[in-house]
């Protein structure tokens, strides 16, 4: 099966949107291409990805099921990589796209970072967060407060350091434009130096936390305790019953905090990439 990668043609975007509809959201960022086949043609698959100077990012294709299996995929990756780009890379939600993984491990992708996302029990949290704020001796001039009363430029600079400059998996990391959104976010200060800072927020009845930065010489766990006891006090006031978190692979403390409650598993998104060393020796092997 001859087949024809190129962008697409005016006319052609509908399709696009029909096939991507999640990269649409900003497509002035991204680069899209469509695959054609050249005999009766007929468009069976589509990528769209944003490309930097060392890396390609935001890889989504969608091939057209009767063309699956069939090297469609397969050779729309391997075009994209001779872009020239050190790796090629994208974001997998594998609860509801396990058949997406699959073709990535098929195609030497490499898991290098997972995002698990779960629900709780508030009352039980709260129970034990009120616990070990009970035990925590604060520390002179300590005091938690809500975000809107909290130095902006403080704010901004932890959120910037340590959340803004984080990969795909991070969904959340501009949230702090969006502070009025923020209704559940406490900030603990010392004197007037910001501690730590929690973004969430209410959907319904459950507590959402989007992020947590607690700032360097402040680690201990007596920020972290403040800081999630008082969001889900805050939450708990405001109707909300569930909280819903999320945590990577390296965070064992909030691994170990969904496995001490129990919490149920509601989303797995996994970050797969493909470096060029790895594209390179896969085609002198072809």
């Amino acid at each position: 099966m001859k087949l024809c990668i190129r962008p697409p043609q005016e006319h052609e975007w509908p399709i696009c949107r029909m096939l991507l509809p999640e990269t649409f959201s900003n497509v002035s960022s991204r680069t899209y291409l469509l695959v054609v086949r050249n005999q009766t043609p007929r468009i069976v698959a589509a990528a769209s990805f944003r490309e930097g100077p060392e890396a390609v990012t935001h890889l989504r294709l969608h091939v057209v099921p009767s063309f699956r299996r069939r090297g469609v995929g397969s050779q729309l990756i391997d075009h994209v990589g001779r872009s020239g780009a050190r790796s090629v890379g994208g974001i997998i939600e594998i609860t509801k796209e396990p058949a997406a993984a699959a073709f990535c491990q098929r195609n030497h992708f490499e898991r290098v970072e997972v995002l698990t996302t779960v629900e709780a029990d508030m009352a039980e949290m709260r129970d034990y967060t009120g616990w070990l704020r009970s035990r925590i001796a604060l520390p002179v001039g300590a005091r938690v407060i809500p975000l809107s009363e909290a130095p902006v430029d403080q704010v901004a600079e932890l959120h910037a350091q340590y959340v803004a400059q984080q990969g795909e998996l991070n969904q959340w990391r501009g949230l702090v434009a969006h502070a009025p959104e923020m209704d559940i976010s406490p900030v603990v200060m010392i004197d007037h130096r910001v501690a730590g800072i929690m973004l969430g927020h209410l959907e319904g009845a459950t507590a959402v936390v989007r992020s947590r930065v607690v700032a360097p010489g402040y680690h201990g766990g007596w920020v972290n305790a403040m800081l999630l006891a008082e969001a889900l006090d805050i939450g708990w006031a405001a109707g909300a019953r569930r909280a819903r978190f999320s945590f990577t692979d390296s965070n064992r403390d909030t691994e170990k905090l969904a496995l001490r409650f129990k919490a149920e598993v509601t989303s797995v998104v996994a970050l797969f990439t493909r470096q060029r060393e790895l594209f390179l020796k896969l085609n002198v092997k072809a």
